[in-house]
């Protein structure tokens, strides 16, 4: 028997967008034209989707661990953001035209099957390299934000250590691709991509946040275990 997709984050929505720091950024926050379609699919099955995804290390590494600052790796994430971010590409709502390809092909299925699989492996190690001071400015932001300026912390929804939780489609960043952590949070900053309580909390998390900011931000996130 199918079982029918329903984004656990609509649980957490009223208590989220409950937080005045975050109600007060969503007030400008228009809304979004496009509302992602439900997932029908039957139980994951990670050995079909190691199959279905083996032409994924192209691009985001073997074993999922991307070698590359612009790209996320996909290695321990958890299985319902990567079905949420497969689907939005499939729906065009995410602008990277070679994933909108490669999600094209993909059916409700074959989704979920991918996700189960790249949730199951060890995830890569931290990047290095950032200044230790830049990644101190980003680590007092993720911890506590700035309730001066409405900056709610990145903590409140993934997780001290960053690993999100998957029924509430939280994404793990710990070790994010430094490049691609920077420019996910500023096109989060600009627009909320699609309908949804998580890119709608995170246009109003990262609303106030500067250019400097959002570097800083990555560079600790690409630091983190």
């Amino acid at each position: 028997m199918p079982t029918r997709f329903r984004p656990a984050l609509l649980w957490l929505a009223p208590v989220l967008l409950a937080s005045p720091l975050v109600a007060a950024a969503l007030q400008a926050a228009p809304p979004a034209p496009v509302t992602l379609p439900a997932l029908t699919f039957t139980s994951p099955d990670a050995a079909r989707g190691a199959q279905r995804s083996a032409g994924c290390a192209g691009c985001h590494g073997a074993g999922g661990v991307s070698g590359e600052e612009t790209v996320p790796s996909l290695a321990g994430q958890v299985a319902s953001y990567t079905r949420q971010q497969l689907s939005a590409y499939r729906a065009k709502v995410r602008g990277d035209s070679t994933m909108q390809n490669v999600a094209a092909r993909l059916t409700d299925q074959d989704i979920a099957d991918i996700a189960a699989h790249f949730a199951a492996l060890a995830p890569g190690p931290a990047w290095k390299g950032a200044d230790a001071a830049v990644r101190a400015q980003g680590a007092a932001l993720y911890a506590k934000g700035d309730p001066a300026r409405n900056l709610i912390a990145c903590s409140v929804c993934h997780g001290a250590g960053g690993g999100g939780s998957d029924s509430l489609i939280l994404p793990s960043i710990t070790n994010l691709a430094p490049a691609y952590a920077e420019g996910t949070l500023a096109e989060y900053r600009e627009t909320v991509p699609y309908a949804h309580p998580s890119p709608q909390a995170m246009h109003a998390a990262a609303q106030g946040l500067t250019d400097e900011e959002l570097t800083a931000l990555a560079a600790y996130l690409s630091s983190l275990k």
